[in-house]
């Protein structure tokens, strides 16, 4: 995600995202406009997607959410997503617009022979992201109409769906003329979507912008570590490449956190090098990075065996030396 977000939406306006500020506070409310949502409907609609996705469908119902990949024949995603079941025939994709968009293409081209039919939803539902400090969110959750929840919990009001994603990390979809109101509320603790990746990063999490879609398999962006994975749910599709990486032990890269005080913002694919005795070779790719007031914060594909030890930099920017930081979470 680049900082400056350039495009338009029938929700928020340019000039609207550029008043928003990027400094610190306890908690923030972000619009998230590179996030979008799909509709799936019909009788076969979890049937279909059960088919499609990494995470048990089974498991749905109207309080909870699941975090999931697609994957294609040979285990490669072209999305991470977040799904809940609206209705007993409608499912809800959240995820950003490049991997949706992905998505799309090869569920449609698959879908024809099931009854169940996609809608993108960016002309229903606005996306936002909440994040920071318990005690704030608490209070922001109540203003909003919700009360806090544990990962994995979702609520409903007025409309709206609330899904938690990590501690203290949400997500929430609007109707468009709710989501207008909010930007319009000065009371409210809005901020730039770029403080609310930071967190995303920060809590281990990943999206795949267009430079990453079809190169990774789950277990490479610790899906694994993030309940997004099911290995007694049945077959879908790459389901024997993603199993063959845990079982046999195939897999050989996971995602990692690091940071650099820079102005430097590497774009989604930008290969990151290790240092080896006085040379430098390639190591990893950036998959999401944001730049918060000069503090870079980039979440990348390395070697599993990568430690605080290792020497890393960018290769766009050779001068910017990351420093690794601390999962939240353990990988298996």
């Amino acid at each position: 995600m680049k900082n400056t977000i350039i495009m338009q939406s029938s929700w928020i306006q340019a000039d609207q995202l550029a008043r928003l500020s990027n400094q610190a506070s306890p908690v923030c409310l972000a619009p998230l406009p590179a996030f979008d949502v799909l509709r799936a409907h019909g009788p076969d609609a979890i049937k279909y997607l059960q088919s499609q996705s990494t995470c048990d469908l089974r498991r749905l119902n109207d309080t909870n959410v699941l975090r999931g990949a697609h994957c294609d024949a040979k285990g490669k995603m072209w999305s991470v997503f977040q799904l809940l079941q609206a209705d007993q025939d409608e499912l809800l994709v959240v995820a950003h617009r490049d991997e949706l968009a992905a998505s799309l293409a090869q569920w449609k081209k698959f879908g024809v022979f099931s009854k169940v039919q996609f809608e993108p939803g960016q002309l229903d539902w606005a996306v936002f992201g909440i994040s920071g400090e318990q005690a704030a969110v608490s209070v922001l959750l109540q203003q909003l109409g919700f009360v806090a929840a544990e990962p994995g919990e979702r609520q409903s009001s007025n409309g709206c769906h609330l899904l938690c994603l990590a501690p203290n990390h949400y997500l929430l979809l609007s109707p468009h003329p709710q989501a207008r109101q909010w930007l319009e509320d000065s009371t409210l603790p809005l901020a730039a979507p770029t403080r609310w990746l930071q967190a995303h990063i920060q809590h281990g999490l990943c999206y795949l912008e267009q430079e990453n879609i079809g190169h990774y398999v789950p277990q490479m962006l610790n899906l694994q570590a993030q309940d997004a994975i099911s290995f007694d749910k049945g077959c879908y599709m790459g389901q024997e490449m993603v199993a063959r990486m845990k079982y046999l032990g195939k897999n050989k890269r996971a995602a990692f956190i690091a940071t650099a005080t820079t102005e430097h913002t590497p774009v989604a694919g930008t290969d990151i090098e290790m240092q080896l005795e006085s040379n430098w070779r390639r190591a990893g790719q950036v998959i999401n990075a944001v730049n918060v007031n000069q503090q870079l914060w980039v979440l990348a594909v390395l070697p599993n065996d990568t430690t605080a030890a290792t020497q890393l930099r960018l290769a766009s920017d050779p001068e910017t030396v990351l420093q690794m930081q601390p999962l939240p979470y353990t990988l298996q």
